[in-house]
């Protein structure tokens, strides 16, 4: 029980450490260009599965918009292929915001200035949730939806969807829980919750609209 008291009090003071270097300690792009030159480079620089480039404003002007709190919510979670927080569990809230405010800065002008945090908080929500569904997706679904294996619908084909896209989520859901033509029941992974496939199929119903890109952008 000692044990235990003791453990709880140091996961509590760790908590309270996180928040108050957050609040307290300005943001420091400068020092938020040393930890991405040394740890995000390799995915950032190039591009890699759709990464946002440092400088390149186009890969930014869907992002600009969320506004930086919606970016550090996407990087705890980690999305696409991106690790949880990036890809180190001990960095500080402070250290990941200043990375962020680093990227940021670097397409930031007076004009995108002006487009910052203009979202609407149920577009905040749904870059979220979509990117979290993303993530999920490339997990468990990609072998076959990616490539439209044994009919199963393919990501980003209209043909592929001509007759699902109109059924209900619940619905969806429901194909994936039971098992539908090759697919096993729960897409093979018991362990995702119907909430959880519900991410993923409306991230793939999202393939579908205009203007999506594919994650598999080639590298710079």
């Amino acid at each position: 029980m000692k044990k235990l008291i003791i453990s709880t009090l140091f996961s509590v003071l760790c908590l309270s450490a996180w928040n108050v270097s957050a609040e307290d300690k300005p943001l420091d792009p400068a020092a938020g260009k040393r930890l991405y030159e040394t740890y995000c480079f390799m995915c950032h620089d190039r591009g890699l599965s759709n990464a946002p480039r440092p400088a390149e404003k186009v890969d930014w002007d869907k992002l600009l918009p969320l506004g930086e709190e919606t970016l550090f919510k996407a990087v705890i979670d980690g999305p696409g292929h991106m690790y949880p927080k990036g890809i180190s569990p001990v960095w500080s809230e402070w250290e990941l915001r200043s990375m962020i405010r680093y990227m940021m800065d670097t397409v930031t002008d007076a004009d995108s200035q002006k487009q910052a945090n203009t979202a609407s908080a149920a577009d905040k929500e749904r870059h979220l949730q979509l990117l979290h569904g993303r993530k999920l997706y490339e997990q468990t679904c990609f072998k076959c939806h990616d490539y439209g294996d044994l009919g199963a619908p393919k990501l980003g084909s209209l043909e592929s969807w001509a007759g699902s896209k109109d059924k209900s989520m619940d619905a969806l859901a429901r194909s994936v829980i039971d098992g539908k033509n090759h697919m096993y029941a729960h897409g093979g992974s018991n362990s995702l919750s119907i909430n959880e496939f519900k991410s993923m199929i409306e991230y793939m119903l999202s393939s579908l609209e205009k203007g999506w890109v594919s994650p598999q952008r080639k590298c710079q």
